[in-house]
């Protein structure tokens, strides 16, 4: 069974090149969405429910560490 990752960065480029990496060296990765905001990875997160979240601290409007809090644990 594969690990269950999402990427999230608002610069689309930056997503790229990360699945990119992932995809050419980690073939135990699947990359269930990748998000391009705070709101987008909320809704990603409840989906897929994945094990690993590469997430970018610095976006516009939430940054990285604003999608803790929505989550209770």
């Amino acid at each position: 069974m594969k690990t269950k990752v999402i990427i999230v960065d608002d610069e689309k480029n930056a997503r790229l090149a990360l699945r990119g990496i992932l995809e050419e060296n980690f073939p135990e990765i699947a990359i269930a969405e990748e998000c391009k905001n705070v709101p987008e990875a909320v809704k990603a997160i409840h989906k897929h429910k994945p094990e690993i979240v590469f997430l970018d601290i610095s976006m516009p409007g939430y940054s990285g560490i604003d999608l803790f809090q929505f989550f209770s644990e």
